[in-house]
């Protein structure tokens, strides 16, 4: 890795983005992963506010409207001087990617981060109160007749989903060609919140229960990108929900704790790493 190394976090409010952009400075803040810091980034100080909430206990706000915050991160690989590259990572608020589903606009500027050192990273938050389930059209018309109320109307999250990757598909084949296959990390976040029966399972296997058309989406393999699904604990517990985890959180060193989660063909591959899906993305892991 010797060029810039570009990073787009997709997803909808409240879908664990900003969190995870702190957590992973942390990582390489404090030298926890194969990427380590190779300098300082001239976003410094809005990595360091965020990363200070985290440290302190709690997760960061949610992301301002008016936040378009480009990330660069000077990196490195560990063990390889000669391998010094920027991390490009874009922070911005779950409702621009609302827009770019219900009028199909993006930031100009970000056209120029999907080259061929770009990889995509899609954010899914356990029990996020911004998920929209799938209508059950055969309830609905049980209770509502014909008539489905106004409050059951919303996209369903997993449309959503589909739709932004989609659309950044075309993007990228309209900037690098038909032929080129991105990488894709597709992160549950929150996985602590998971039910307890169902942490050891595959990620992929938690998509095909909670959000079917993505997991069939993605197990299709026709979508064009190169993909892999993800649980993520960026602390390893609830800090919000569970005190005593949050006691735990405060006498421990933060940047030693959560972890990355993945399954390929029945055979669970759990890591303290949270820095795994960004690898993936960036093609530093086969």
């Amino acid at each position: 890795m010797s060029v810039p190394a570009n990073i787009i976090f997709i997803g909808g409010p409240s879908s664990g983005k900003s969190n995870y952009l702190f957590r992973t400075w942390i990582a390489i803040e404090r030298d926890k992963g194969r990427l380590v810091k190779n300098g300082l980034p001239d976003d410094l100080e809005y990595l360091h506010d965020g990363a200070s909430i985290l440290l302190d206990g709690k997760f960061a706000p949610h992301t301002s409207k008016d936040t378009r915050q480009l990330c660069q991160i000077p990196i490195a690989l560990r063990g390889d001087p000669g391998s010094a590259s920027m991390l490009f990572v874009p922070d911005a608020t779950g409702e621009l990617w609302l827009d770019l589903y219900s009028k199909r606009e993006w930031p100009v500027q970000w056209d120029e981060l999907v080259t061929k050192s770009c990889g995509f990273v899609l954010f899914i938050c356990v029990g996020s109160p911004h998920n929209v389930a799938a209508l059950d059209w055969i309830t609905c018309e049980r209770f509502y007749g014909s008539g489905v109320p106004p409050q059951a109307t919303g996209v369903p999250t997993q449309v959503l989903l589909v739709e932004w990757l989609q659309i950044l598909l075309s993007i990228t084949k309209r900037k690098i060609g038909c032929s080129y296959m991105p990488r894709l990390s597709v992160v549950v976040t929150a996985w602590d919140r998971v039910p307890a029966d169902r942490r050891q399972e595959d990620p992929q296997e938690y998509l095909e229960t909670e959000f079917p058309l993505l997991a069939q989406f993605i197990r299709a393999g026709a979508h064009g990108f190169d993909a892999k699904v993800f649980g993520v604990s960026i602390v390893g517990g609830d800090l919000e929900l569970d005190p005593e985890f949050h006691k735990e959180f405060m006498r421990s060193e933060p940047s030693n704790l959560g972890y990355s989660f993945s399954g390929t063909l029945n055979v669970t591959d759990r890591r303290g790493d949270v820095l795994t899906p960004i690898y993936w993305a960036l093609g530093l892991e086969a």
